[in-house]
């Protein structure tokens, strides 16, 4: 299935350029939770950092969505948020602290509220009932991305100096912004909604018991990686002698399987589980993988809790994603996935913040338990989410498309 989407030549350079967008906002996350510790920040300081790209993310995603619809134009505004990082990352080189460090990160979050403008504009290059699928692809941009990036960035930092790395996002993000002018707005100038059209729509979305469900259920699923993968565990690593090579290679080792784990829904879980049951399993999975790493000292262990930490969080997540556009029009893609991305933003902001309090105030082992008990919650209120997707009203017009579109889902 993915083969075949790939083989149209201007969804492969989006792809190229979804990838460079990761590297730009996520190549220095591995790294710089303990570097911060050791230039003598504080944790809760740092989880403030952290934290800082979830919360720009957040305030920014909704409404530069239905910004985007009225103005005719997306790929201008992926321009612009790209233009961020390329000048924040290198003023953090210059003068490394607190402020500049989280200058640094909510441009990231700025730039990466715009994935939900990447996801709409790469869904248009496709048949509607090949959304989920198209949603699941790219949705593989951020663990290559992100493996590329903490490769690139491990050896960076083992040969010259921590802050070295920076430069990465910002090189990254410039030839991301080069690539974009190949692109084109896939847009049809003749239905772009008004401002009105786009104010209805975003009533009508949060009103919408079922995407704020699931929002929230991603929320938690997206908190896991967040808050372990990206804050607690590097810490505990480099606390149990870990150094560059081997922070990259646990972060690496979460996204290789996070990957395989995405390749996997569409062709042979969606197929033999569903949708809900690989959304189950794979919170479960985080669970247990959780709730290990904080009892155990032994490196070889924990390279296997990431390896089932990354997996799970693959089928979980991308099960989320796919579910997010189950049961709709074209017309309320943008608004829906929209809104559903801000709602889980929230869970890249609070992941690291309550890990750093945690850390300052109680343990390393608490932020764990709590991380696992919150994703238990998760795994019994799926079904019931899943429930209010699958039985959202549609209008009577889109009716015949949208259960297509509901039908592949099913399927897949």
């Amino acid at each position: 299935m993915f083969r075949a989407l790939l083989r149209r030549p201007e969804a492969r350079l989006f792809f190229v350029i979804s990838i460079l967008f990761f590297i730009c906002i996520h190549s220095i996350d591995a790294f710089l939770a303990p570097m911060m510790l050791e230039q003598g920040i504080e944790p809760q300081v740092m989880g403030m950092i952290m934290g800082a790209s979830g919360l720009a993310t957040l305030l920014i995603r909704f409404p530069l969505g239905i910004v985007s619809d009225v103005v005719k134009s997306r790929k201008i505004f992926i321009q612009i948020s790209l233009l961020l990082p390329i000048f924040t990352w290198p003023l953090a080189w210059l003068d490394p602290n607190p402020v500049t460090l989280y200058l640094a990160k909510a441009a990231d979050g700025v730039t990466a509220a715009t994935w939900v403008l990447y996801n709409i504009l790469f869904m248009r290059y496709f048949d509607r009932s090949e959304a989920p699928a198209a949603v699941a692809l790219l949705a593989l941009a951020g663990p290559v991305g992100v493996f590329i990036g903490n490769c690139i960035g491990g050896l960076l930092i083992h040969y010259f100096d921590n802050n070295i790395a920076f430069f990465l996002s910002c090189m990254s993000g410039l030839l991301a912004l080069l690539l974009t002018t190949r692109i084109t707005d896939v847009h049809d100038a003749v239905r772009a909604p008004t401002l009105q059209a786009c104010v209805v729509a975003a009533r009508k979305q949060l009103s919408d018991r079922s995407v704020w469900m699931i929002g929230i259920l991603a929320t938690i699923v997206i908190l896991v990686p967040f808050a372990t993968r990206d804050t607690l565990t590097p810490i505990y690593a480099e606390q149990l002698g870990a150094r560059a090579g081997i922070l990259s290679l646990l972060s690496n080792i979460h996204l290789v399987f996070y990957a395989i784990a995405v390749a996997l829904c569409s062709s042979v879980f969606y197929k033999r589980l569903g949708v809900v049951k690989t959304a189950v399993l794979g919170i479960i999975l985080q669970v247990l993988s959780t709730i290990g790493i904080p009892f155990t000292s032994n490196m070889y262990v924990i390279y296997g809790l990431q390896a089932m930490a990354g997996f799970s969080f693959g089928m979980a997540f991308a099960a989320f994603m796919s579910l997010s556009v189950v049961n709709t029009t074209s017309d309320e893609q943008s608004t829906r996935m929209g809104l559903f991305q801000t709602i889980y933003s929230l869970g890249m902001f609070i992941g690291p913040v309550i890990m750093g309090v945690m850390l300052q105030h109680i343990n390393m082992a608490s932020g764990y338990i709590v991380i696992a008990a919150l994703s238990v919650v998760a795994v019994m209120m799926t079904p019931l989410s899943a429930r209010w997707v699958y039985s959202r009203q549609i209008k009577k017009a889109d009716e015949p498309a949208a259960k297509g579109q509901l039908a592949a889902a099913r399927d897949r």
